[in-house]
């Protein structure tokens, strides 16, 4: 498989899911969160599953809607315990984003387990190897990045616009990221969780030069 890794703009996509075990589940949630339009096909489901799925705005469908759906979505996710069944609608859909739940060669889109820290989205796919150690390796990467990691994203949004305000020249704003990187007064604000006064101390610093 030709896979790369991509961050996908899906509001307002329309997202079918088909099958609601514990990856039909997670899948809805995912694009219900990220705004999409989600459709569902399922012979059962837990009722407060379903009423916190309505309410985040999916709709439920019966069989008989799927040729439809399909022919409308944008992405479909086949996840029914029905591995036969998975196959005939993953190859039905073969000209849509597909994710098959029990055949990844069936997929053309993978789902990877994907976790935020503040601004910061990190996704892991292990060629579908080892789900465990996907999950062992997102606590490493969790422990490791810092809450200063964060808030040093947050100044270096602020200080972009301020040097483009400033400076005409990438080599000179790309020059003043890494100062202000590593300005002991910067990060110790930084280490205080005081981003405030953090942009206070680098605007003024810019003012000055």
């Amino acid at each position: 498989m030709g896979l790369t890794p991509l961050f996908f703009e899906m509001n307002n996509k329309n997202v079918l899911i088909i099958g609601m075990g514990s990856v039909g589940i997670r899948r809805a949630r995912r694009f219900l969160d990220a705004d999409a339009n989600v459709s569902i096909i399922a012979h059962s489901i837990d009722p407060e599953i379903k009423e916190e799925f309505i309410e985040k705005g999916a709709k439920f469908y019966h069989d008989e809607d799927r040729d439809r759906l399909l022919d409308e979505c944008d992405l479909v996710v086949v996840a029914t315990n029905d591995h036969e069944l998975n196959r005939e609608i993953s190859l039905k859909a073969k000209d849509k984003l597909v994710n098959c739940a029990s055949d990844i060669t069936l997929s053309n889109i993978i789902v990877p387990s994907t976790f935020k820290l503040g601004s910061v989205s990190v996704s892991l796919y292990t060629d579908s190897k080892s789900p465990l150690m996907a999950k062992e390796l997102r606590k490493k990467i969790q422990s490791v990045i810092t809450p200063e990691d964060i808030l040093n994203i947050e100044l270096q949004e602020h200080v972009r616009q301020l040097l483009k305000d400033k400076f005409d020249s990438q080599a000179q704003r790309k020059e003043w990221m890494i100062k202000i990187k590593e300005d002991e007064t910067v990060q110790q604000y930084i280490k205080e969780n005081n981003l405030e006064s953090a942009i206070e101390y680098v605007q003024k610093k810019l003012l000055l030069n």
